[in-house]
């Protein structure tokens, strides 16, 4: 490990820590945790000769009919990357809450954040304004990268996808963690059934745009092994995240 990644691991570990409270202050009374299949709740793997580990835990309430939170972390108990998924419950109106920050190899490669819209008219009332004031927060500190092209179908307009430039990453967490800080979904409130309908059924292809992401696929694959990564997947965006509802 070199004297300059040092710096960098540590200041990813601080700020993927910020997130992780952020979060976790969402989780009141009215959520419940879910069980996770067998195995899938930690997985041991490794990357570039480092041992990993992923641990992931899930809540149902407070208008998520799954609430999921992935983490994976070093040898040295460090985290290297936080994974949020939050999926509406049916009939929901509220936006899918998505957020993956993947700092593997002491780099911030990678920070994907997004409020998915369910609901044109509920996105454009609670989401729209919290990602743009992320964006204009981070926009020192990150690099722009190209969205894959599922995303194109079922990402909001304002999704960031971005990798964090050397030195900023504490920046760049910290802006997100604000962001989730401010961005929990609203109350829910009755929907029109054609209305509720149609943002379960965006919610639905939001997961199946998910599992055509081959880059994630591959590495899940060569970080964790081929079944591993295809159980998680659907854990994730398949059957068992159909199944927690």
């Amino acid at each position: 490990m070199t004297t300059t990644s040092t710096p960098s691991r540590t200041a990813i570990d601080a700020g993927l820590r910020s997130v992780l409270a952020a979060i976790e202050a969402w989780i009141g009374p009215e959520f419940a945790a879910r069980p996770l299949p067998a195995g899938l709740d930690s997985l041991a793997g490794s990357h570039a000769d480092a041992a990993l580990r992923l641990d992931t835990r899930r809540w149902r309430g407070g208008g998520f009919s799954a609430l999921t939170v992935a983490t994976i972390r070093d040898a040295t108990g460090r985290l290297c990357s936080v994974t949020i998924i939050g999926l509406p419950a049916a009939g929901e109106l509220g936006p899918i809450v998505g957020l993956d920050l993947i700092g593997l190899g002491g780099a911030l490669s990678l920070i994907a954040v997004d409020l998915a819209p369910t609901d044109r008219d509920t996105w454009a009332a609670c989401a729209a304004a919290p990602l743009t004031a992320l964006h204009a927060a981070v926009a020192p500190h990150v690099v722009p990268r190209r969205w894959p092209s599922f995303a194109d179908e079922v990402f909001s307009p304002h999704a960031l996808i971005a990798g964090v430039r050397r030195g900023a990453e504490l920046e760049a967490l910290g802006a997100v963690a604000d962001f989730v800080a401010r961005a929990r979904p609203p109350a829910a409130t009755a929907a029109e059934p054609e209305r509720a309908a149609a943002a379960t059924a965006r919610a639905a292809a939001w997961c199946q745009a998910e599992l055509r992401n081959r880059r994630e696929n591959v590495a899940l694959t060569r970080i964790f092994g081929a079944d591993p990564a295809a159980a998680y997947l659907d854990l994730l965006f398949g059957a068992g995240a159909a199944s927690a509802a």
